[in-house]
């Protein structure tokens, strides 16, 4: 999964409502969540917990940056690894740094599959004035 990005512009949306919809999606499929505020953003991450993914040593997540203004809303998924610590200085790497931050994995349809649901049910959320 490459990084994917979206911008809403001119739809008055609000950075903290919109990482809301975000955490609830994922909520709904009992993802771990950890999120992170920055004067740029924020950071949230999603990962599915289980022991063969610990004895795996699979420390992959879903990492969402949501910044900008509520006109001109930018939200970007991506890859990139579990941080134990979600600092200041990890969130500022995904917001200055995307390209650094994320890394790509292989395209699987698992990943395909919510990804596009990701991006309807956030779309849906703020089209029904989030």
């Amino acid at each position: 999964m490459k990084t994917k990005t979206r911008e809403y512009t001119g739809k008055n949306l609000d950075l903290d409502k919109a990482a809301g919809v975000v955490e609830e999606f994922f909520q709904k499929d009992n993802f771990k969540l950890q999120t992170g505020k920055h004067p740029n953003g924020i950071l949230i991450q999603a990962t599915k917990e289980g022991i063969l993914r610990g004895i795996a040593g699979m420390d992959r997540a879903y990492t969402i940056t949501i910044s900008g203004t509520p006109d001109d809303l930018k939200i970007s998924v991506g890859m990139g690894k579990w941080l134990q610590d979600l600092g200041v200085a990890a969130i500022e790497s995904f917001l200055l740094t995307p390209e650094l931050a994320f890394f790509e994995v292989p395209e699987s349809l698992w990943s395909f599959e919510i990804e596009k649901k990701f991006w309807e049910y956030v779309e849906n959320q703020f089209n029904l004035g989030l």
